[in-house]
């Protein structure tokens, strides 16, 4: 599992990791799809298959992902009361929220907030590379990157439209059934 976008670069080499494995599947989720592109897509050919989960290969955009000021605002004022505002919009649901803050990611607001400069920056660029990815999962009632503007972003055919959050790992037992209803 690979986080924190502030720097692509990586101290293991990913590629000799991925040659380590006889079927390959890329889950990505939200910036991580951005980032997917990023890491895998000259070894694309490796992967069975690559989903992308809640987010687009322009993640921060006003009409195909989160909208810029959106993005500047929430980089502009992260805090502790803010870092849990944002967790209850990516959950949506008091039980969910609370699961998730059981298990949340052990970051301090600085990673975050170094994270949230990097991609600022980086993801304006616009590549002009074809999206490695299969399938885009998208949740009718994503409230950070936007339902509508993922539909915007990914070809109809590609959508597999779900009832759900922008964190909707927990509607899923395993990795497997993520992809049990995508049919691979």
């Amino acid at each position: 599992m690979l986080y924190d976008y502030a720097d692509l670069r990586t101290d293991q080499d990913l590629y000799t990791l991925l040659d380590e494995y006889e079927e390959i599947v890329l889950i990505a989720w939200s910036m991580g799809v951005w980032a997917g592109q990023q890491l895998f897509h000259s070894v694309a050919s490796k992967f069975k298959a690559a989903i992308a989960i809640n987010g687009t290969l322009r993640p921060i955009d006003d009409q195909f992902g989160i909208p810029e000021n959106v993005v500047q605002a929430t980089f502009d004022n992260l805090d502790e009361k803010q870092r849990l505002k944002f967790y209850y919009r990516m959950c949506r649901d008091r039980g969910l929220h609370r699961l998730f803050l059981e298990n949340q990611p052990m970051r301090s607001i600085e990673n975050q907030k170094d994270e949230l400069a990097a991609l600022l920056e980086n993801t304006r660029n616009h590549s002009s590379e074809k999206s490695m990815y299969d399938c885009a999962i998208v949740s009718e009632r994503d409230l950070v990157m936007p339902t509508k503007n993922q539909l915007n972003y990914w070809p109809e055919k590609m959508v597999h439209r779900v009832d759900g959050s922008h964190f909707l790992f927990y509607d899923f037992s395993s990795w497997d059934g993520i992809l049990g209803g995508l049919g691979f």
